[in-house]
């Protein structure tokens, strides 16, 4: 006996309980899926008549060897929640689909059967026309988005951190800069009756703050750049002090105890120009005393620059500085007619001979001047003082060597006036740490000095503010020495 619950198709006969389509201009024709795709007609229908769709719900939209047994209502319920929620949001997809699925069996049927099955490579193109080109710069560039990148914290101990008020989870400080900035804001109240003259003013009370924030910030990337922190806790300059070797003499001591000075003063102002050392990657060399003193004068420059930067134009400064003067020396080549590099070490070597000439000549004539003088014992002291510091150097000055090679000039050979001194004079002022331009100005006003003294013409000391009573003390002992002044004018 044939059930009367059910539905059968009009022409095949088949089972349309869960699924069928009723014609809505002829009484009584329902038909199959099948039979309504193909177009069948039965009596008065008609292919084109109008149609209604009757189902309960309970047919599978991917036939029966789907995977989950979905259901259409499962799956309209579906479709509703991922418009509804949005794609990843498996959890409340799941619970308005039905407490049946979980979230993980929604996730997979739609990305299996919505995705990546036929509907979704039929629906989603391979090549998405016209789509929108990301021109957002990658974090850490020039234009990037963050604006405030998280930098390491300090690597400082406890009691350092105690000190200085530093939170190193935070990465910030107890006390900052304009502390009392986010009282600009902290009053502040927007209001739907506020007139359009109070809202501008809030306005700008929120960008004043916003100006500090920035301020606060830059300050903290300077002082993390220029490695300020340690240069204020006295790190760098202990640094300096185990990189230093042992043993110097006491002319070296006191050179390298003034350079760290600089440096250090230099490492705990506002910069570390001259106290952080090189950059990485390039060879160590000396730093002159006038860089360090350059340095100083214009440190206020690093809020401008970073310090790679600063320290590639002192680099390029010091460049400048070999490249004039490597100039000049060409220059005075062709003055003397040299056209060629391979005459040049001929030309210097005459010079060289040409100069000790002259400085014996000197010396000779320093010491007959001196022994018909009035002091017959006291010109014969100067002369057993010049000829001993002709033969084995100057004793005062340090221990300096008559024959010294250029590679041991490197801190001055590219100042301007190397070349107008002596190989005696290079060592002194290669020891003295003393640039040739003011050891020339020195030497020349203590000869003036000293001739018009010898006039009867009364001086006054005119020495620069540069000079103290060690270097003075030990330039007059040199020019003494070498004859250039009476040993009663030292």
């Amino acid at each position: 006996m044939a059930d009367l619950g059910k539905k059968y198709c009009v022409n095949c006969l088949a089972d349309v309980t869960n699924l069928r389509l009723r014609c809505t201009d002829c009484p009584d024709i329902e038909l199959c899926p099948e039979c309504f795709s193909a177009g069948a007609e039965i009596g008065n229908h008609r292919r084109w008549h109008g149609y209604q769709q009757v189902d309960g719900g309970l047919f599978s939209l991917w036939g029966p060897e789907a995977e989950g047994g979905w259901t259409s209502r499962e799956e309209q319920s579906l479709l509703d929640a991922i418009e509804q929620y949005g794609f990843g949001n498996w959890e409340d997809m799941a619970a308005h689909v039905g407490a049946s699925r979980t979230p993980q069996e929604v996730m997979e049927h739609y990305v299996t059967m919505y995705i990546h099955g036929n509907l979704g490579k039929a629906c989603i193109p391979d090549n998405i026309p016209n789509r929108v080109t990301d021109h957002t710069c990658p974090s850490g560039g020039p234009l990037s988005p963050s604006l405030t990148t998280p930098l390491p914290p300090l690597d400082i101990i406890l009691a350092e951190q105690q000190q200085l008020g530093y939170m190193p989870l935070r990465d910030d400080y107890e006390i900052e800069y304009d502390q009392d900035a986010e009282k600009l804001i902290s009053g502040l109240s927007v209001n739907y009756d506020d007139e359009d003259v109070e809202i501008e003013l809030k306005r700008a009370h929120v960008d004043m703050y916003v100006r500090k924030l920035r301020e606060r910030q830059r300050r903290k990337n300077i002082a993390r750049d220029y490695n300020l922190v340690p240069g204020f806790l006295g790190r760098d300059k202990k640094d300096k002090e185990k990189e230093k070797p042992g043993g110097l003499g006491v002319g070296g001591a006191s050179v390298g105890a003034g350079g760290a000075g600089v440096g250090g003063g230099v490492g705990s102002a506002s910069t570390a120009g001259a106290g952080s050392g090189p950059i990485p990657g390039t060879p160590k060399r000396k730093i002159t005393k006038e860089e360090k003193e350059q340095r100083v004068r214009l440190r206020a420059l690093c809020q401008f620059m970073a310090h790679r930067e600063f320290e590639d134009f002192f680099e390029n400064m010091h460049k400048e500085r070999a490249l004039r003067a490597k100039v000049r020396e060409l220059q005075r080549y062709r003055r003397n007619g040299i056209t060629r590099l391979e005459e040049s070490a001929e030309y210097e070597a005459a010079r060289h001979k040409r100069e000790k000439r002259k400085e014996n000549k000197s010396v000779v004539a320093s010491k007959r001047g001196s022994s018909g003088g009035a002091g017959l014992g006291s010109g014969t002291g100067l002369g057993g003082g010049a000829g001993g510091g002709v033969a084995g150097g100057l004793g005062v000055g340090g221990g300096l060597k008559e024959d010294g090679k250029d590679g041991e000039f490197a801190a001055i050979e590219n100042l301007a006036g190397f070349e107008l001194l002596s190989d005696r004079e290079k060592v002194l002022c290669n020891s003295l740490n003393l640039s040739p331009t003011r050891y020339l100005t020195v030497k020349t006003i203590i000869i003036k000095d000293h001739l018009q003294k010898r006039q009867g013409i009364p001086t006054k000391s005119r020495l620069p503010s540069y000079l103290d009573k060690v270097l003075k003390k030990r330039i007059l002992t040199f020019l003494t020495e070498s004859g250039w002044i009476s040993r009663d004018a030292s």
